[in-house]
C-alpha cells in the first residue's frame, strides 16, 4: 500500500475524531505571511515538506513534484525531470550537497548539477509519516522511528565505511550526533512509553506512533502527545522536561536550537522551546504540515492545501480583521484614555484597550458625517482631559472618552466642512477647513476663522510659537491679529515647494513633501533626507515619537531617523513587509510605552523594535553546474547564471554585472543570468553583485573564464601567416625589383648600345661628311676668290654661304649626338658660344647671365638639340625685328629645373597677331610644345619683350 493512503487517511480521520482541540494558554500569534501556492509557480498547493539546503535554498516536497524556491523563482522538478514519482514526501541533504527525495513508491532519488538522477538499487526505503529522514556524520541514509535508527546502504552515496552497528538503541542525529543508548535508558524510553500506552505495534499501525530526536547532547523522546526532554550522558539519560500538547497533531519535526515545531489539523503550527516551555501558535484555522525556520531566522509554514507561507518577522504583531478590526485600511491612529483609535473609510473609529495580556475586543463607533460620500477619518487628536478631536471630509467631532464605558461615547460635531489638519495649543485648538484657519476656544465654545487664499492646504504645527502652514503651493508662517491674519511663503529658496505634513518638537521641525523626501529646519540650518536613505521622497505623514525620533511614513515602508548629539548626527532603520509590516503603504503611527503602531492599508503592525539595522545582506551564489569548464570557444554564447539569495526582500532584487578591465560601469538586470555573444577571444573576469530591496550588496561574485580562439584564430597560426605573408610579400617585392632592374639594365645596356651608336654616327658625320663639306666650302672660298671681278662671283658666293649652313647644322646635329655633352652645364656653354657668334656682327650688345650648379645633371640630346633651336630661334628675331640696344640672356638650373630668359629693350610686338602671321614664333611655340615645357612671353608695343621658359629634367 502506498504511503499516500495512510498518511492523508490519518489527517482527515483526526480531523473528524478531534475537532476544534487547542492548547490552552497559548496566546495566537498574528504576524505577517507571504502566501505562496500553485498559481505563484509552485507544482502543488499541497506542501508536504520543506527544507533549507546548505547553499540555502528552500525545497518542498508536494504531491506533484519538487521544487526549488530562491525568493524570487520556482525551479520544478517532476517525474519528466527523472524524480521516481510526483509525491515526494521527505526531503535531506547529503554530505556532499546533494538533494535526497523520498518519494510515494518507496522509492529515493536525487537532485545533483541541475539534473534528478535515480540510484541503481532497486531496495526499497520505508519512512513512516511520523518517522524523520536525514544523513549522519558517515552519509549514510537514516531514518529514525521507534528507539533507533534504520540505515540505509547505497553505492551512489559514497558512505564513509566505519565500525557498523545495528544494535537497538544506537541513535543517529542529523548534525552529525551519535549516541548509544544503554540497556537502563532503554528500559527508562520503554516505561515512558508504556505509561502513555505507546509500543512496538501502536508504532508500526501508526496509531500512536513515537522516535528519537538527537540535538547535540539532548535527547527527544516524541509523539503526538508530548516530548519528553533527556540530556544525554554517557552514564545515563537525565530527565529535563516533558512538554504535553493536544490537538490533531501530524507531525514533530526540529526547527532549530532548541526548538521543535508541531504541525496540526485546523490548529496551524507551534513553536516550542523545549529547554525554556515558551510556546508561540501561527497559522491558526490552517492545517499545516511542516516548518522552518530558515538562516534568516524567516519562518516558513508548509500546508496541506494553501501552499506555504513565509514570515519575515515573528516579533512584530498584526490586527486585522481577523482580530475584530472593522476595515483593515487604516488612515489615521490617537491614543487616548487607554485606548487605541483607528480611523477608516465610511465614517468608522475603531478603538480597543490598551495594556491587556491577551488581544482584547475591538469596538467601532460610526461618525454621522450626512452623506455617503467623501467621509472619510482625517484627522485624529488628543487633547486634554481623555478627549478626541475627529477631523473628517465633512467637519471636525469632539469624542469625550472620560467615561471608561465605550458604550456611553458620542461624538458631537462642532465644524461643518472639510478638515485638513488639526493642532492644539493650551485651551486652544487650530484647525485647516478648505480655505480658512479655525480657532477654537474657552472650551470649543468660541469660534473664530481666518480667511485664506486657495492654495490648498494639507497640514499646519506649531514650532516656536509659529504656526506653520503647508499646502501643495509651499510652506506659509501665520500670523494671527485681533481681526485678520497676516501670512508669508517661507523657505521657498530652498526648494520647498509641495508639503504635505509637518511635525515638530519644539526644538525643530520637520517639512515632509511630494517628491523631495523630508527637511529638517533646526534653527537656520536645514538638513534634506530623500531617496534611498529614505523609502520614498514622497511623504503622507510626519511623526516624531520622541524628542529623537522621528517617523517617515510613504507608501514604500516607514523610515525611523533617531536622531542625537543634538541632531547633528542620525542614523535611519527601515520597516516594510520585508521585516514584518503587513503593507508597505504606511499612513500613521503612535507610541504607547514599548509598543509602537503603525497603520497600514493591511491593518495595523504592533512591534518594539525601531525598525532593524542589521538586516542579513543577500547572499549570491553560482548556480551554475559546479565542475563545468570555464573555456568557451569564440562565436558561441557565452552565460554564467548566478542566484541571490534575501528572502526578506520577497523576490525584488537587482542584479548587476561588469567586466573587470572592460566595463566602466555596472549593467543593471532584473534576473541573475549574464550572456554574451561576441567576446573577442582573450581572459577575463566577470563580476557580479545583488542588491535587495534595503540596497544592501552581496559579497562580489567572480566568474573567471576563457574565450578561445577558433583555429584560424589561434596565435600561433597568426603568427605562421604574418611570416609567410612577409616571406611571400618579400619574394613578390624582390621578384619585382628583380624585374625592374632587369627592365634598367636593359634600358642602359640600349641606352649604352644607343650612346656608343650616337658617337659611332657623330664621329662617322664628323670624319666623313663633316671632312667633305669643309673641303667644298674651302675650294668655293678659293674659286670665289679667283673670280672676285668677274660676273660668277654672286652666283659663288651664295653657294659658299648655302655650304656654310649645311657645315653649322651638321656640326649641331654633331653636337646633339654626342653623348658627352648630354650635361645642362655643356648645352649653357653651347648657347653662350652660339649666341655670342649671332650677335658679333650686330648692334645690339648682348648680356649673358649662366648660373648652372656643379653636379652634373643629365639631359638628353633631343631635349638639347630643341632647347638650342628655340634660343637660337628667340635670338637670331631680336637681331633682325629687335631694333633693341641690349639683350639679355639668362641660364639658371634649380633643383633639376632648367629656367632659361631672354628678353630686349626693343620695340615689341603683338604677340596674338605675330603667333598666327610668322614661323619663328610658331617655331617657338612648337619646341616648347614638345619639350613639355612652359613658355610665356611677355611683350607689347614700344615695351620690348621677354621670353621665358621652364624645363623640368
Amino acid at each position: 500500500m502506498p504511503l499516500k493512503s495512510p498518511f492523508f487517511k490519518l489527517l482527515i480521520l483526526t480531523l473528524f475524531l478531534f475537532p476544534g482541540r487547542v492548547y490552552a494558554g497559548i496566546p495566537y500569534q498574528l504576524v505577517y505571511l507571504k502566501n505562496y501556492s500553485a498559481p505563484d509557480g509552485l507544482p502543488s498547493s499541497r506542501v508536504n515538506y520543506l527544507m533549507q539546503d546548505s547553499r540555502g535554498f528552500i525545497w518542498l516536497a508536494t504531491d506533484k513534484g519538487v521544487s526549488r524556491f530562491d525568493g524570487q523563482h520556482f525551479k520544478n522538478f517532476t517525474s519528466a525531470d527523472g524524480l521516481e514519482n510526483n509525491e515526494c514526501f521527505r526531503i535531506a541533504e547529503d554530505n556532499y550537497h546533494r538533494i535526497f527525495f523520498y518519494c510515494n513508491n518507496y522509492r529515493v532519488c536525487y537532485y545533483e548539477n541541475g539534473l534528478i538522477h535515480k540510484l541503481n538499487s532497486s531496495q526499497k526505503v520505508i519512512v513512516s509519516p511520523f518517522a524523520n529522514f536525514f544523513f549522519n556524520r558517515y552519509n549514510e541514509l537514516c531514518v529514525n522511528y521507534r528507539l533507533s535508527t534504520k540505515v540505509y546502504h547505497f553505492e551512489e552515496l559514497k558512505s564513509e565505511r566505519h565500525a557498523i552497528r545495528y544494535l537497538n538503541g544506537y541513535i543517529y542525529g542529523s548534525d552529525g550526533e551519535e549516541i548509544t543508548l544503554s540497556e537502563n535508558d532503554l528500559d527508562i524510553l520503554e516505561e515512558e512509553l508504556k505509561a502513555g500506552q505507546l509500543s512496538f505495534q501502536t508504532a508500526n499501525t501508526n496509531i500512536k506512533p513515537y522516535r528519537l530526536a538527537l540535538q547535540q547532547n539532548y535527547l527527544l523522546l516524541i509523539t503526538k502527545d508530548w516530548v519528553h526532554v533527556y540530556r544525554y550522558q554517557k552514564t545515563g539519560i537525565i530527565p529535563l522536561s516533558k512538554i504535553f500538547f493536544t490537538g490533531n497533531v501530524t507531525s514533530v519535526y526540529l526547527t532549530g536550537k532548541n526548538t521543535f515545531a508541531v504541525t496540526t489539523v485546523k490548529q496551524g503550527t507551534y513553536i516550542i522551546n523545549y529547554l525554556t516551555g515558551e510556546r508561540k501558535n501561527y497559522l491558526n484555522n490552517n492545517i499545516t504540515t511542516a516548518t522552518v525556520i530558515d538562516r534568516e531566522n524567516n519562518l516558513w509554514f508548509g500546508s496541506y492545501d494553501k501552499g506555504f507561507f513565509l514570515c519575515t518577522n515573528p516579533e512584530i504583531k498584526i490586527i486585522n480583521k481577523e482580530s475584530g478590526l472593522a476595515n483593515e485600511d487604516v488612515l489615521k491612529l490617537a491614543i487616548a484614555g487607554g485606548y487605541l483609535f483607528t480611523g477608516h473609510v465610511l465614517s468608522t473609529l475603531s478603538y480597543m484597550k490598551l495594556g491587556a495580556n491577551q488581544t482584547p475586543p475591538i469596538g467601532t463607533i460610526t461618525i454621522n458625517q450626512d452623506r455617503s460620500d467623501f467621509n472619510r477619518i482625517t484627522n485624529l487628536l488628543t487633547i486634554p482631559g481623555n478627549r478626541l478631536m475627529i477631523g473628517t471630509d465633512n467637519g471636525i467631532f469632539r469624542l469625550d472618552i472620560s467615561n471608561k464605558n465605550p458604550l456611553s461615547w458620542h461624538s458631537v460635531k462642532i465644524f461643518y466642512g472639510p478638515i485638513k489638519g488639526i493642532a492644539s495649543r493650551p485651551d486652544t485648538v487650530y484647525f485647516l477647513a478648505q480655505n480658512a484657519v479655525g480657532v477654537l476656544t474657552d472650551e470649543f465654545k468660541h469660534q473664530k476663522g481666518y480667511n485664506f487664499k486657495p492654495i490648498r492646504m494639507t497640514s499646519l504645527t506649531w514650532y516656536k510659537d509659529k504656526l506653520l502652514i503647508g499646502s501643495l503651493y509651499g510652506l506659509y508662517q501665520l500670523m494671527p491679529t485681533t481681526n485678520d491674519i497676516t501670512y508669508v511663503r517661507i523657505l521657498a529658496n530652498k526648494g520647498i515647494n509641495v508639503v504635505k505634513s509637518l511635525a515638530s518638537n519644539n526644538e525643530v521641525c520637520a517639512i515632509g513633501t511630494e517628491a523631495q523626501g523630508v527637511f529638517l529646519l533646526a534653527g537656520e540650518k536645514i538638513v534634506q533626507f530623500r531617496s534611498p536613505a529614505i523609502f520614498s521622497g514622497d511623504i503622507r505623514k510626519l511623526v516624531w515619537t520622541d524628542d529623537n525620533t522621528l517617523w517617515v511614513c510613504t507608501a514604500n515602508g516607514v523610515s525611523i531617523i533617531s536622531f542625537y548629539n543634538h541632531y547633528q548626527n542620525y542614523r535611519i532603520s527601515l520597516l516594510n513587509t520585508s521585516n514584518g509590516l503587513p503593507s508597505d503603504n504606511v499612513a500613521d503611527v503612535v507610541q504607547n510605552g514599548h509598543d509602537y503602531y503603525i497603520a497600514t492599508d493591511q491593518g495595523i503592525a504592533v512591534t518594539q523594535n525601531l525598525g532593524n539595522t542589521a538586516l542579513p545582506k543577500p547572499v549570491l551564489i553560482n548556480d551554475g553546474i559546479s565542475g563545468t569548464q570555464n573555456s568557451f570557444t569564440y562565436g558561441r554564447p557565452v552565460v554564467f547564471n548566478c542566484v541571490a539569495l534575501s528572502y526578506k526582500s520577497m523576490g525584488k532584487i537587482q542584479y548587476r554585472f561588469r567586466l573587470k578591465g572592460v566595463d566602466k560601469n555596472w549593467s543593471v538586470a532584473p534576473s541573475g543570468e549574464k550572456r554574451f555573444d561576441l567576446l573577442p577571444p582573450g581572459n577575463y573576469e566577470l563580476e557580479a553583485l545583488a542588491a535587495d530591496r534595503f540596497n544592501q550588496l552581496s559579497q562580489p561574485l567572480v566568474f573567471k573564464f576563457d574565450v578561445m580562439p577558433l583555429w584560424y584564430q589561434q596565435l600561433w597560426l597568426q603568427v605562421v601567416a604574418v611570416l609567410s605573408a612577409i616571406i611571400i610579400a618579400f619574394l613578390l617585392v624582390r621578384k619585382y625589383y628583380q624585374s625592374i632592374i632587369g627592365l634598367q639594365k636593359k634600358d642602359y645596356e640600349n641606352a649604352l648600345a644607343l650612346q656608343r651608336e650616337r658617337q659611332r654616327i657623330s664621329s662617322e658625320v664628323h670624319d666623313d661628311l663633316g671632312a667633305s663639306i669643309s673641303g667644298i666650302k674651302l675650294r668655293t672660298e678659293l674659286l670665289s676668290r679667283k673670280t672676285a671681278d668677274q660676273p660668277a662671283f654672286k652666283e659663288i658666293d651664295a653657294i659658299h654661304e648655302a655650304i656654310t649652313d649645311i657645315s653649322t647644322q651638321v656640326r649641331l646635329i654633331i653636337w646633339s649626338l654626342d653623348a658627352e655633352n648630354d650635361e645642362v652645364s655643356n648645352l649653357a656653354g653651347f648657347i653662350h658660344k652660339q649666341a655670342i657668334k649671332i650677335f658679333e656682327y650686330s648692334n645690339i650688345d648682348l648680356h649673358v647671365n649662366a648660373s648652372v650648379s656643379e653636379t652634373p645633371v643629365t639631359i638628353s640630346g633631343e631635349k638639347r638639340r630643341q632647347v638650342y633651336l628655340l634660343v637660337k630661334e628667340v635670338l637670331n628675331n631680336i637681331v633682325k625685328h629687335s631694333e633693341a640696344q641690349n639683350a639679355f640672356l639668362e641660364i639658371n638650373l634649380y633643383k633639376n629645373r632648367l629656367q632659361i630668359s631672354i628678353r630686349d629693350d626693343g620695340r615689341g610686338f603683338d604677340p596674338d597677331v605675330r603667333k598666327h602671321e610668322t614661323m619663328g614664333i610658331r617655331n617657338i611655340h612648337t619646341r616648347a610644345k614638345r619639350l613639355n615645357a612652359e613658355l610665356k612671353i611677355d611683350t607689347a608695343h614700344g615695351k620690348g619683350t621677354s621670353i621665358g621658359l621652364k624645363l623640368n629634367l
